[in-house]
């Protein structure tokens, strides 16, 4: 597997067009064409970093597929006429934003395991993390073994751990909780739960910055509570 995730900057009040735009017309066109799959599309929290942004992550089954979908885009025998009149349309929303490629880890969840788990989500949270030299293997395996379980137990779901292969000294979480007050709880109690301070003093050394963000997911995503009940 292979992902492609987004952070785009909206204008004005068009945050809520945009990811219906996502959502409702270009996931399920890019998805029969076999173009990739949309796993989520949130809005971020003001209160927790800037906005208005939307966060985009699209599965696909590898650089193979990228490749093919890259030369929709730029090479003009095989240029899609539907993705150019979709990405004009789109840009009424959106200035501008920055994409990464991602590659999962052995125990990331791929997005079928996730409809699988009927995973359920009001929030999620991405965490980015730039790492010293030569410590992002090492993170990662780490963060699997430790992290992982031990968020699960306090009723957080990971739905990814990437590394960033274009940008050598980053890797990136994405995290699922029921509902606010489950991972409000575990922040308040991030400073006197063993569990989290043991993993924060075993790769603490590794860690040079570290940026979060908590998405609020569009209604049409499957892991939304309300998905086929109510639109966002």
């Amino acid at each position: 597997m292979l992902y492609l995730h987004e952070t785009i900057d909206i204008i004005a009040d068009g945050q809520q067009s945009y990811l219906d735009t996502v959502t409702k017309e270009w996931a399920p066109r890019s998805e029969r064409r076999g173009v990739s799959r949309l796993v989520g599309a949130w809005k971020v929290i003001g209160s927790t970093h800037r906005w208005p942004r939307v966060v985009n992550l699209w599965e696909m089954d590898g650089w193979e597929q990228l490749a093919e979908s890259l030369e929709r885009q730029h090479l003009p025998e095989k240029r899609d006429p539907d993705l150019a009149t979709w990405w004009r349309k789109a840009t009424q929303w959106r200035s501008g934003g920055f994409d990464r490629i991602l590659e999962p880890t052995s125990y990331s969840p791929a997005r079928a395991d996730l409809v699988a788990r009927k995973l359920v989500a009001w929030v999620c949270v991405q965490v980015l993390i730039k790492l010293r030299p030569g410590a992002r293997r090492g993170y990662l395996e780490a963060l699997g073994s430790s992290l992982r379980p031990a968020l699960e137990d306090r009723g957080i779901t990971l739905m990814g751990a990437y590394a960033v292969p274009l940008r050598g000294d980053e890797a990136l979480t994405l995290w699922a909780a029921p509902d606010f007050r489950t991972l409000c709880g575990v922040y308040d109690r991030r400073r006197t739960d063993g569990a989290l301070r043991a993993w924060d003093a075993r790769v603490g050394a590794l860690r040079q910055s570290i940026e979060m963000l908590w998405l609020v997911p569009a209604g049409d995503c499957f892991f939304h509570p309300l998905h086929g009940k109510t639109s966002s």
